[in-house]
Parts: C-alpha cells; sequence; structure tokens
C-alpha cells in the first residue's frame, strides 16, 4: 500500500472519531492582570486547529469536546491551559510572561537576569545561528545580528573576517575584540560550530568589559557552549548541501572590442580570463551529528562535524573536521560540580589561488590562448601572447600543488563547589592549542620554474602556538526581605603564551612527481640558495586580580561596580601593573508607582555606565629587548656581524588606557509586543601607542614606540523588534537595527606626525593620510576640476584655483595641493530582519544597508582608463570615461557613492512533526537558503561593500581578494532532523 493511501486512511479515521465525540459550547472573557481586556488572545482546542480570537472585549465563544482541553496565550504573556469537564464559562486572567526579562546574559565570571543589567549587552541565543541561515558561518550568522559590530571578509570559504565593534580602538595596537570561549580568553570563532554554540553575547561598553582589563578595549565577545541537561538521549542531525554561482561579473572589453580598439594584438582565440579562474555551480556539504542527555549525576553533550567547502575560484576549497564532548559530573549531592570539555578540529586547505590571479585576469589580452597543445601539460604557460611581465593564473594556479593544515586543540576543566546557600568557588584550567603548517610545490612546468631555469620549487612551513589559563573565583548572592539583592565575585586569572615557527625552501629536484616531500633533493641546498627560517615566541603571561559587585533594591533600582589589577610581562618593570574598573546604573523606571497606570508600557529601563579599559595587544619585543641574527651591529664603533636588538626598546611604555561612557535605554511596550533598546556612548583613548621618529645613534633602529596619541569614538546604536502580526495561523515578526559612528584620532602627539594607508601601485603614492584631528574615512585626493579640451586633467591646486595636473614642465600633482574630501564610514548602518510563519511554513528575510558613504575604486582607476600599453580594461573606459586622454591620478574623480541595499539572506522552511510517522524521529525540518541574493546601488564601481574596517577604510583594491573575488550567490538545501 503507497504512503498517501496510507495517509488518507489514518486521517479518515481521525475524523470519524471526532464525529462520535460529543461537542459543548464554552466561553469566557480573558484579561490582563489589572482587569484590561485583552483583544486578539488566541484560544486553541488541544491537538486540533479548532480555534477563535478573543474580540475588543476580551470575549470569546466556541465550541469544543466536553472532555478536551483549550489553550489561552497572547503575544507578551504566559500561556494557559484550561479543562472543559462540566465547567461553560471561564474567567481567564493571564499574567504577564517575566521569560523575556528573566533571559539569562553573560556576562564576566558570571551570569546576569536580562532586567537586571545595567551595561550595553547584546545576547544572541545559539539556535538563532542556525536557524534560517543555511550554508552560513559563525560570521554570516553574526552579521546583522548586533548593531555596531562591523564584519570584513570576502565569498571564499579562506577568507578570515576582521570584527570591530563602535569604530576603530587603536592605532598599533589591538584593534578587534577579545573572543572568550567558554571563559577562556583569546579564542578563535572559525575553530568552532555553529551547532555547538548555547549563545553569544557581546559586551559593547567599558562598564561590561572592564572586569576583562587590558584586552577589552575594542569589547568582548563571550561564545558558551551547549551543556546538556537531566533526560533521555535527545540526538540531532543537520545536513546540508549548497552550490554557488557568479552573481555579479566585471564588465571587460571582450575580444572583438578589443582588437576594434586597437589595444594589442590579435591571437585569434576568444578567452574570457576571469571567468577561466571560476567554477561552474561549485558543491560543498556540510553535516553535524549532536547528541546530548544524562541523569541527575552525569550529563553529556557531543558533537561530531564534517564539512566539505568548495569557493567559486579554482584553488580555494577547504575540509573541515571536528569532534566535540561536554560533560557536567554533579558530587556530594549537587555540593559540588565537575564540568570538562574538549574539542579537536583539523581544516584541510587548499588556498593556491591569490589576489594576484584576478589583477592579471583582468589586464590580459582576452585573444590570448588558455591552453597550447604543444606544452607537457597543455596549458599555455608563456608562449603564445605573454611577454616578460604577464603570466596565464589559470596555469598558476593548476601547476602548483598546495595544502595547508590547522589544528585546534581545546580543553577545560572547572570544579565548582558550593560552600554554603548562595556562596560557591570555582577553579578553572584550559588550553588552547594551534598547529598550522602548509607545503607549497611549483611543478617544473609552471612558470617560476621556467623563468628561474630550476626544477620546481618547494616550501614548508609550521607554526604552534600555546595559550594556557588558570583562573579561581568566589561567587555569592544573597537576597534579603525580597527587597534587597547583593551579588558578586571576587578572584584571580593566570594567562600564558608562548610560541615556534620552522620554514625551509628549495628548488631545482630532479624528480618532479615527488614534490615537497624530499626537501634534500634540491640542488638549492647544496648551491647556497635554499633557505631555513626558525622563530622562538618571548613567552607572555599576565596575572589578575578582580571583583565584582551588584546590587539592586526591589528590581527597580540596581548598581554595579568592577575592578582589575593586572599585570603584563610585555611592559617594561616601570608600567607593568595597570588598574581598570567601571561603575554603572540602572533605573527599572516602569516599577515606579507613578507609572502604575501608563498600561501600554511593560518595561522601561535607563542605564548609564562609566568605565576603564587597557590595550596592550601590540606585540613583542618593544619594551624588553628580543634578538635576531643575520645582521650587522655596531660594536666598538665597527659593524659586526651578530645577534642584536630587533626594535629600539622603551621601558617607560605604558598601557593604552580607554575610558568609556554609554546611557541607554531598554523598553518594551504593549504587551511586549514591541521592545528594544537605544544606546549613546563616547569614548576616548589616550596614551595611544604610536611609532615616532628616534636618532641614530644612540638608537639602532629610525622609530620608537611611544605613548603620544589620543582617539575618540562617538556614536549611538538602536534596536526595535515587534511583533507585527499575530494570528492563529499566521504570524510575523520583525527587527530593525541601525547605528552611527564618528572615530577621529585627536592627536599623534608631535604636530607634524602622520600617518599614511597603503601606497598605491606603480608609484601613485597615497590616497589617505591621518594628521591631528583627523576624522577616520577621508580621503586625501586630487580634487577633480574636469577635463581640458584635450582630455588631460583639471584639478582644484591648494588655495582652491583651477589648474592643470600637468602643464608642460610644471607637474601640479604635489602633496601641498591635495585635499581631504569625502567619508568612507557610513552615516548609517541598518539591518532589518523579518520572519513569518504559517502553519508548518517559516519564511525569513534579512536586509542590510549602508547609508551614505564614499568608496574609492582602484579598479576604476588601474582598468577604467584608455591604456598605452596592451592591457585590457573594463568598458566604462569606453563609455563613462572616453572623454579622458590622460594617464592616472589619485583623484577624487574615482571617488563614489557607495550607498547599497542588499538581501543578505532568504529562507523557506517546513516544519514537520515527525513522530507521526516515524516512531524515531520527533521532528523534522527542511528549508531552501539564498544568501548574498542581490545588492541595489548606483555604485559605478565592481563591488561596494569593501572593507570599512581599520584606519583606513572605504577602498576596492586591485590586489585584494577582498574586493576582486567573484560576488556570488549561494544555494543551501538544509534538513534538521530530531530523535
Amino acid at each position: 500500500m503507497s504512503l498517501h493511501k496510507i495517509i488518507c486512511i489514518v486521517w479518515l479515521c481521525l475524523l470519524s472519531i471526532s464525529a462520535f465525540a460529543d461537542r459543548v459550547k464554552i466561553s469566557g472573557t480573558v484579561t490582563d492582570e489589572k482587569g484590561e481586556p485583552i483583544m486578539g488572545a488566541s484560544v486553541v482546542e488541544m491537538g486540533t486547529t479548532n480555534g477563535v480570537t478573543t474580540n475588543v472585549d476580551g470575549l470569546f465563544s466556541m465550541e469544543i469536546d466536553d472532555k478536551g482541553k483549550f489553550q489561552v496565550s497572547y503575544v507578551g504573556f504566559a500561556s494557559q491551559t484550561f479543562k472543559v469537564e462540566k465547567k461553560r464559562s471561564f474567567k481567564v486572567i493571564l499574567v504577564e510572561d517575566a521569560k523575556m526579562l528573566k533571559d539569562v546574559v553573560v556576562v564576566g565570571y558570571g551570569t546576569m537576569e536580562k532586567k537586571r543589567v545595567t551595561s550595553s549587552i547584546t545576547s544572541i541565543k545559539g539556535d538563532n545561528l542556525i536557524s534560517g541561515l543555511g550554508g552560513s558561518t559563525i560570521a554570516t550568522a553574526l552579521q546583522g545580528k548586533v548593531s555596531g559590530l562591523t564584519i570584513s571578509g570576502s565569498a571564499s570559504p579562506n577568507a578570515s573576517n576582521g570584527y570591530q565593534l563602535r569604530g576603530v580602538a587603536s592605532v598599533n595596537a589591538g584593534k578587534g575584540p577579545l573572543v572568550i570561549i567558554d571563559g577562556i580568553p583569546g579564542g578563535d570563532l572559525r575553530a568552532i560550530n555553529q551547532e555547538d554554540v548555547e549563545s553569544i553575547d557581546v559586551l559593547k561598553d567599558a562598564s561590561a568589559g572592564a572586569i576583562y582589563g587590558t584586552r577589552a578595549a575594542a569589547g568582548v565577545i563571550l561564545v558558551t557552549t551547549k551543556q546538556a541537561q537531566e533526560g533521555k538521549v535527545k540526538v540531532t542531525y543537520n545536513s546540508e548541501l549548497s552550490v554557488e554561482g557568479v552573481r555579479k561579473h566585471l564588465d571587460m572589453l571582450s575580444s572583438k572590442e578589443y582588437i576594434e580598439y586597437g589595444l594589442g594584438q590579435d591571437y585569434g582565440y576568444d578567452t574570457d580570463w576571469y571567468k577561466s579562474l571560476t567554477r561552474d555551480t561549485p558543491f560543498s556539504q556540510r553535516h553535524t551529528l549532536t547528541a546530548s542527555g544524562g541523569n541527575k549525576a552525569l550529563q553529556l553533550y557531543s558533537s561530531l562535524m564534517y564539512q566539505d567547502m568548495k569557493g567559486i575560484v579554482i584553488g580555494d576549497g577547504r575540509t573541515d573536521y571536528s569532534a566535540r564532548l561536554n560533560g557536567r559530573y554533579r558530587l556530594f549531592d549537587g555540593k559540588a560540580e565537575l564540568t570538562m570539555k574538549l574539542q579537536v578540529r583539523q581544516t584541510d586547505r587548499d588556498r593556491r589561488n591569490s589576489s594576484n590571479s584576478f589583477q592579471e585576469a583582468l589586464m590580459l589580452n582576452p585573444t590570448i590562448p588558455l591552453m597550447d597543445p604543444n606544452r607537457p601539460t597543455k596549458y599555455n604557460v608563456n608562449t603564445l601572447g605573454f611577454s616578460g611581465t604577464t603570466w596565464n593564473p589559470v596555469a598558476d594556479i593548476e601547476l602548483q600543488d598546495y595544502k595547508g593544515t590547522d589544528k585546534w586543540l581545546l580543553g577545560d576543566a572547572t570544579l565548582k563547589i558550593n560552600l554554603l546557600e548562595g556562596l560557591s568557588v570555582q577553579g578553572t584550567m584550559a588550553i588552547d592549542q594551534r598547529e598550522y603548517q602548509s607545503y607549497n610545490y611549483y611543478s617544473q612546468d609552471h612558470l617560476w620554474s621556467i623563468t628561474s631555469n630550476k626544477r620546481g620549487k618547494a616550501d614548508h612551513s609550521f607554526s604552534k602556538t600555546w595559550n594556557k589559563t588558570f583562573e579561581s573565583y568566589a561567587s555569592y548572592i544573597h537576597e534579603f526581605n525580597n527587597t534587597h539583592r547583593v551579588d558578586g565575585v571576587l578572584g584571580w586569572s593566570f594567562y600564558e603564551t608562548n610560541g615556534e615557527s620552522f620554514s625551509m625552501s628549495n628548488a631545482n629536484f630532479t624528480v618532479d612527481g615527488i614534490g615537497p616531500w624530499d626537501m634534500s633533493a634540491g640542488t638549492d641546498l647544496s648551491d647556497g640558495y635554499a633557505s631555513m627560517g626558525s622563530h622562538k615566541q618571548p613567552r607572555e603571561r599576565l596575572l589578575s586580580f578582580f571583583g565584582r559587585a551588584n546590587y539592586g533594591y526591589n528590581d527597580l533600582y540596581m548598581a554595579t561596580l568592577s575592578y582589575r589589577r593586572e599585570g603584563s610581562s610585555r611592559f617594561g618593570k616601570n608600567n607593568r601593573w595597570g588598574n581598570f574598573w567601571s561603575v554603572s546604573a540602572g533605573w527599572r523606571i516602569s516599577k515606579e508607582k507613578f507609572m502604575q497606570n501608563v498600561t501600554f508600557i511593560n518595561d522601561l529601563k535607563l542605564r548609564v555606565g562609566y568605565g576603564v579599559t587597557g590595550n596592550n595587544d601590540f606585540g613583542n619585543g618593544y619594551t624588553v629587548r628580543t634578538y635576531k641574527s643575520n645582521d650587522l651591529w655596531p660594536t666598538n664603533g665597527i659593524w659586526q656581524p651578530g645577534y642584536g636588538s630587533t626594535r629600539n626598546i622603551n621601558p617607560d611604555l605604558k598601557w593604552e588606557e580607554k575610558k568609556e561612557f554609554d546611557v541607554g535605554l531598554d523598553f518594551s511596550l504593549f504587551g511586549n509586543r514591541i521592545y528594544g533598546k537605544f544606546d549613546y556612548y563616547h569614548r576616548r583613548v589616550d596614551d595611544m601607542l604610536f611609532e615616532v621618529p628616534a636618532s641614530m645613534p644612540p638608537m639602532v633602529y629610525p622609530t620608537i614606540m611611544k605613548n603620544v596619541g589620543t582617539l575618540t569614538n562617538t556614536g549611538w546604536e538602536a534596536e526595535l523588534s515587534g511583533n507585527v502580526f499575530v494570528g492563529k495561523k499566521f504570524n510575523w515578526t520583525s527587527t530593525i537595527r541601525a547605528s552611527h559612528n564618528t572615530t577621529r584620532i585627536k592627536n599623534l602627539g608631535d604636530s607634524e606626525s602622520y600617518l599614511y594607508g597603503d601606497a598605491f601601485p606603480q608609484s601613485m603614492g597615497y590616497a589617505s593620510k591621518i594628521v591631528n584631528n583627523a576624522r577616520i574615512g577621508q580621503f586625501w585626493l586630487f580634487k577633480y576640476a574636469g577635463l581640458d579640451a584635450n582630455g588631460k586633467w583639471l584639478i582644484y591646486d591648494k588655495d582652491g584655483n583651477v589648474v592643470p595636473a600637468r602643464n608642460g614642465g610644471v607637474n601640479n600633482l604635489v602633496d601641498a595641493n591635495k585635499h581631504y574630501v569625502g567619508n568612507a564610514i557610513p552615516k548609517l548602518i541598518l539591518f532589518w530582519d523579518n520572519n513569518f510563519t504559517y502553519g508548518a511554513f517559516d519564511f525569513g528575510i534579512s536586509l542590510r544597508s549602508w547609508i551614505k558613504f564614499d568608496v574609492f575604486s582602484q579598479l576604476n582607476l588601474y582598468h577604467g582608463l584608455k591604456s598605452a600599453s596592451s592591457d585590457n580594461v573594463l568598458r566604462i573606459a569606453y563609455t563613462d570615461n572616453k572623454e579622458i586622454n590622460d594617464t592616472r591620478i589619485t583623484s577624487d574623480y574615482f571617488l563614489s557613492d557607495g550607498t547599497f541595499l542588499k538581501i543578505d539572506a532568504i529562507t523557506l522552511g517546513y516544519t514537520l512533526k515527525a513522530s507521526k510517522f516515524n516512531k524515531y524521529v520527533s521532528r523534522a525540518r527542511f528549508y531552501l537558503t539564498l544568501r548574498d541574493v542581490a545588492c541595489f546601488t548606483n555604485y559605478n564601481g565592481y563591488n561596494p561593500e569593501v572593507n570599512i574596517n581599520g584606519l583606513f577604510p572605504g577602498f576596492e583594491y586591485v590586489r585584494s581578494s577582498y574586493t576582486t573575488y567573484p560576488q556570488t550567490i549561494h544555494c543551501t538545501l538544509g534538513m534538521q532532523l530530531t530523535f
């Protein structure tokens, strides 16, 4: 018998059973605790789709099985279930659901109920990272979930991500937030699976992060992994199959146009070099299996993960394997608890492509053939159409071997002892070990081998890092008369990191097929051309003592104090220790007596915080001398080979110090149907670390690190969420997040000090320069004033006069004529998430927009003008820029508004109560997700979504895989089974 016939018979049986049941009519009213009627409350017969909603007076009536049950529910209130029995009239009083306020937020060394939080913290549940975001990583899942957090990265599976919270935090020291995984600092988000995450809590302001001291200047990201609960074993299986394709192609001249415009010789072929570097719909897959459960004494959570990801570009892919085991063992009737967590992960990478591959593909003559049947490899490596400066980027990838392997070992153990009611102590020891190794081999037919007259080249590299953490603290919590509440922590922490690396290179091998696995066989070793290097990272240690105290009065007034004293081995003995502290307060205005009659406000809390944190993330060897070899050093007035200092040292260096003020408002309105928050912040970084000129002699190097600078950040963040529509079957929830930030370098010490951005290729100088009182995001460019009759550049000089860029022997392209123009930081960053449910179906769409910001396109500068060489160019060279008959200049002509609206993700899902059909499967969800769907913009370059993090944002670089990596659309089909 077919499955659809069985389903029909089952449905007929259920209908016939219900037909014989006795039906009765019931009625009632639904009000809140204040007696106010609730309109739109849902009244549903349990186990059926039979239901009604209350009218404007809170009244309802319906027919129901006389032995049945019904449930009354409304957004923001706790649901209630009633038995019919002999009762026919019901008075239902719904109680406000305190879950929103009782949600636990992870803070430094502990947790806190959301309603008692007095700092700026954003909390994300782990299930939200994998629900409706098929094919995503933690980075892509976090995109848009935290206002003020900007994430950089490309579509490459091997791309690393940069995180920046509330603007730039430093000039030379670390600029990204501190990542803490299960209480262990210095973590890497790439090392964990999103399926293993219980929650991610982002500590934004200094009042929240000060308890982490020196490493919290740029914010803190707290990751908590899942822990099993008591109960039967629960098994879940997640599977995702993905394909992707190029969403937008660079608009280059075709081979026909290339010849028509007379750019170069016609070799008779039609080659799309950029397309040749890409795969057609590469296939990726990901599978995760988790199991959790246990008894009263022992609970275990475990997971296994396998994924294979192919990038859209040839020579770009990765394979990941990971296993995790989290265990919790309760001893002595709960008086003690031992928690242990262990994860191992390995990633095998293929990274043969590079940003130079794309650069070369843009420039190549499209009539040059990709293949050469007369070559042993069949690739046209350097014969037909290639000169000494051009090369085949496809052959460059295919004729080399590469494998990189990353290994992580994360483990920690915590013993917690409950001494008295409300008093506990716990100690933790943890290790984070990372290994990176790679090999690369250029075959004998590779361009490098041919031009170097060598038979192959091999490279090996290896590095290893150990991070160890030991800490212990006591926690206390107590309530007096249900009115006063105090809690706090007091403890110490010790952190140590160390590492080593090794590399070697050799060439000219007799046998090509062995590749890099017989390094001694290359004759470069005997000829003296081979290279080898090793490095031992100086041991770094941090010792800290910390404490935090919270006080609450009737959940109406709240205050928090924190303090950390920390010593770092990176500093000299003069300034080794620093003190970091914070104070914050909260006032739940909605609990005041004068607010009791304001019925539309469910919760209203004012937060104010101020804190001081530090920054010591600036590398080793600036305060304590480290040494290197193979250099000449002055000894008794004579330069002699030997070991010498790696840099000038400054024993008086001290911590960068960040002082931050934050004021925020949390609110929940209309029966918790609308809720959100708003924050305004201002932070100032003093004693900023900066390299300044040094005299030689007595110094060995021309610069030395000093505390000289000041930086400020000012901005605001807003979040508004709501249950837009709540019905019996259809529901719609929506969240809008907005943020704005301005960062300014107040001073760099000396009035003549400055910082340049990256130098442009081909000796074109710089397009960004930071001086005292400069705003991050400004460009430093010649100001475009038009073209003369011959299509030559006109610019504005320093006095605003229109002058030729070049006029015979006069060159006006000098730094004195450059202007500060534009702004690379968006005036407004917006995110809009919408989720819809209808019965068992769910639909989600995520939108993102950067509004009013500028992008400088190096692509248009280097490839958007008519060229005197044989390089191919963008089509705009003969359309938009056809009147220009001049060479390149770093002008604001290549600056344009990058405002865009992007559809980040669209998901359609269906959830099935599988237990009806299979006794082993309790739930099944199937979904289809499209990511990076479309981008709407008037930007005249390739991709307006450039990197806006760091000191020099806003550039679409020609030699950056971030901006030239193809824009793709991802399609993922997923399945989630729960057993």
